[in-house]
């Protein structure tokens, strides 16, 4: 099936969300075999320990990632523009370039979600708070998000 709004750029930033994401069920299945048989999973606002779980729960934020991003990928290779919620109706003649923007974001949105959960997996592994950094992935999402909803207006005029 010919997808002229696909590119190269698009299937390399989805490639490696999902090596990011092997590298978090990598370090899980490492830290099952290595960790003790409890180790810190929640820490409150201030960075103390408030949760304790065994080193299986390194798993659940992976499996939960790896499900958002199949079916993101499914909604860019299977599910026809014409079904995706874009932000206005698309015109005809710029609807490739348009296209080009909402795959993008898609595509940074899944290496950002994937960048984050191997932080956060990495940072469970060893026992540390990652609370503050959510807010430089809400951030990165938001900008990420707003920059291709201007430029998808832009080039859908």
């Amino acid at each position: 099936m010919n997808k002229p709004y696909m590119t190269k750029r698009h299937l390399v930033l989805e490639i490696l969300s999902y090596v990011l994401l092997l590298a978090c069920f990598i370090i899980a299945i490492v830290g099952m075999a290595t960790l003790p048989d409890e180790i810190p999973t929640h820490f409150t606002m201030s960075g103390e320990i408030d949760g304790y779980g065994s080193p299986g729960t390194l798993l659940i934020l992976p499996i939960i990632m790896l499900i958002c991003n199949g079916m993101t990928s499914l909604i860019m290779h299977v599910m026809p523009p014409t079904m995706w919620n874009t932000p206005s109706k698309l015109k005809p003649r710029n609807a490739v370039r348009a296209l080009q923007d909402m795959i993008s974001m898609i595509a940074w949105m899944e290496l950002e979600i994937s960048v984050f959960t191997l932080f956060l997996t990495i940072s469970i592994y060893r026992g540390k708070d990652a609370g503050s950094s959510i807010i430089l992935f809400v951030g990165a999402l938001t900008v990420t998000i707003i920059y291709y909803i201007v430029a998808f207006q832009k080039h859908n005029k």
